[in-house]
C-alpha cells in the first residue's frame, strides 16, 4: 500500500503543473484506490464512493478513472479489470506490474530497458506502440511463506 497522503499531495502538484483540474471527486477516487490493500474494480470503487455520495453512478467513477489514468496517477490492471494507484507518477516511462494471485498485492517495476527493447523491436517491425501493459502474475513472498508454513511436514520412510 502506498502512502496515500504523499500520493495525493503529489497528484495535486502534478495536476496544477499540467493545468488540469484535480476535482474533489477525482481526488476521492484516487484516495480510495491508494488506501486499498490491493487493486479495486470500478464497481467496488462505486460501492465505496456511494457511501459518501449516494447519487454517484458508474459513469462518475469511470470518468474519474479515465482522468487519473491519463495523468499517470492510476494504472488499469488489464488481466483483473481493476485499478491500482501508481506509486511514482512522475516516472514517465513504461512500467511492469507484479500481481500476487493470492492476496492481490501489486508492485510496480520500472525496467526501462525492457520497455526500450520492446519499443525498438516494434519499430523494427513497423509497429508503433500506443500503450504498453506488462503484467506478471504470481505469488508474493508473504503468500509463499504462509503457504510453506501451513504445509504439513513430510516424513521420510526408510
Amino acid at each position: 500500500m502506498t502512502d496515500a497522503a504523499a500520493l495525493l499531495a503529489q497528484a495535486e502538484r502534478q495536476c496544477e503543473l499540467r493545468g488540469v483540474r484535480f476535482t474533489p471527486i477525482r481526488r476521492r477516487v484516487l484516495e480510495l484506490i491508494a488506501t486499498a490493500s490491493g487493486a479495486l474494480k470500478a464497481y467496488e470503487l462505486l460501492d465505496r464512493f456511494a457511501v459518501e455520495h449516494a447519487a454517484a453512478r458508474a459513469p462518475t467513477i469511470y470518468r474519474a478513472l479515465d482522468f487519473l489514468i491519463e495523468q499517470g496517477l492510476v494504472h488499469r490492471i488489464e488481466s483483473l479489470n481493476a485499478y491500482v494507484a501508481c506509486p511514482c507518477p512522475e516516472h514517465a516511462h513504461g512500467f511492469q506490474l507484479l500481481i500476487c494471485g493470492e492476496c492481490g498485492r501489486v508492485d510496480e517495476l520500472h525496467l526501462d530497458d525492457v520497455s526500450a527493447q520492446l519499443g525498438e523491436q516494434a519499430r523494427h517491425l513497423g509497429f508503433r506502440i500506443d500503450r504498453q501493459t506488462i503484467e506478471l502474475l504470481g505469488r508474493c513472498d508473504a503468500c509463499l511463506n504462509s503457504t510453506a508454513a501451513t504445509r504439513p511436514a513430510t516424513t521420510e520412510h526408510s
